[in-house]
């Protein structure tokens, strides 16, 4: 009788040791498949050098993490103090966008970044992004190397839009303008889509401009003219806010300043 049961109990024991090495295999194997997921790494920002005099030359990269070669990149430096300069919207090449930064005064800059899907879904299904801010700032000291003051000021004409609130209550809009030169007169002119509900409220920095508002014929449409003089690389910054009963996805019209066109703007 106690030869059965040492037997029985052998055989349990037996029987334990083999499951428990199963779940152990079972185990390392599902450890082994989750190492082979791989992920796409997050948008990142690199800069060829980040400490460097006034004329210097900082190539500035912006990975937008989704590897796209279609939609637009649009890279700045400045502040929201002082202003944010930058490059015409690029195509990304494998989601790379890099821009050529030369600062003409010391201080620190920052730099940010956002990507715009463009076209069809079918045709460019990435995300887009809001701006997003580097985490490491540029700093720039004050030029080593001669200290004639005299050069003229140099920059790219820049004209941009860009929206803030989709909320029908409280749509905002934002478009930015730099010119290459100084402009004795300009103007920057669009509108808005039907459904506004009075006029909106239109504020500008960086320029002294005269603000005309317009409601073509019997329509709720809204045509805005901003009409003044621009400094060589001044940020003009130009916000409107407005009440709207118009659901569509597009909120305005095509704008245009001094040649520069930005096409109707989308809440998406």
């Amino acid at each position: 009788m106690r030869s059965r049961l040492s037997l029985f109990l052998f055989f349990s024991l037996l029987v334990s040791a083999i499951f428990f090495t199963s779940c152990q295999k079972d185990d390392s194997i599902a450890t082994d498949d989750s190492q082979q997921i791989s992920f796409r790494d997050p948008q990142s920002f690199t800069y060829s050098q980040n400490s460097v005099s006034v004329g210097d030359t900082v190539v500035i990269t912006f990975d937008t993490g989704n590897g796209a070669d279609c939609g637009h990149v649009q890279i700045q430096v400045g502040s929201d103090e002082l202003g944010w300069i930058g490059s015409k919207p690029v195509t990304p090449d494998t989601g790379l966008a890099t821009l050529m930064f030369v600062p003409e005064a010391p201080g620190t800059y920052a730099v940010r970044a956002k990507y715009t899907r463009t076209g069809k879904p079918s045709e460019c299904d990435f995300e887009s992004t809001k701006w997003l801010i580097a985490p490491d700032s540029i700093y720039v000291a004050g030029d080593t190397t001669t200290q004639d003051t005299t050069a003229a000021d140099s920059c790219e004409s820049y004209f941009a839009g860009e929206v803030i609130n989709c909320d029908s209550t409280n749509r905002e809009v934002v478009y930015t303008f730099v010119s290459d030169e100084d402009l004795n007169h300009f103007k920057i002119q669009g509108g808005l889509t039907n459904g506004v509900q009075g006029d909106p409220t239109v504020t500008v920095t960086g320029a002294d401009l005269d603000v005309t508002i317009k409601t073509p014929g019997h329509s709720s449409n809204r045509v805005i003219t901003l009409e003044g003089s621009a400094v060589a690389c001044d940020t003009i910054r130009v916000t409107l806010i407005w009440v709207s009963n118009n659901n569509g996805s597009y909120i305005t019209g095509d704008w245009s300043a001094y040649g520069l066109e930005v096409a109707e703007l989308e809440c998406e």
